[in-house]
């Protein structure tokens, strides 16, 4: 919007107001499938841009050794708040989406995640001296 930056890869929670308005213009999404936000956009692999993928993600995860009945606890009233018709509302107006599942649903997430994330630090040379 400045002019400083050619291309950025932002949350659409970020971009999504400057996208209505028209302040910026997207290129795609880096998701598997169009968002229901912006039904115009396509995906980068639309675009011309095969298996370029990236998300933002948020989760909770407890200390090690967090006994199974109480991350279970915390698991269920946690998916509970996600399927709240105000949370999917404001999830809604952010561009984003809730994910339910279960702690292994979400460690298995995790260990197919980091990889990634890692090689695009290293990549970077972000942390390097």
């Amino acid at each position: 919007m400045g002019g400083q930056i050619d291309l950025a890869v932002e949350t659409c929670s970020i971009q999504l107001p400057h996208l209505r308005d028209g302040s910026l213009r997207p290129l795609g999404t880096p998701s598997p499938n169009r968002l229901p936000e912006l039904p115009d956009v396509p995906t980068m692999a639309e675009s011309g841009a095969p298996g370029f993928l990236a998300s933002s993600w948020t989760g909770i995860v407890a200390p090690p050794g967090t006994p199974a009945q109480i991350v279970d606890k915390i698991n269920i009233a946690v998916n509970a708040g996600l399927a709240s018709p105000a949370t999917q509302a404001q999830l809604k107006t952010l561009g984003a989406e809730a994910m339910f599942g279960t702690p292994a649903d979400y460690t298995s997430f995790l260990a197919a995640e980091l990889p990634k994330w890692i090689a695009m630090a290293r990549m970077s040379g972000a942390g390097s001296d």
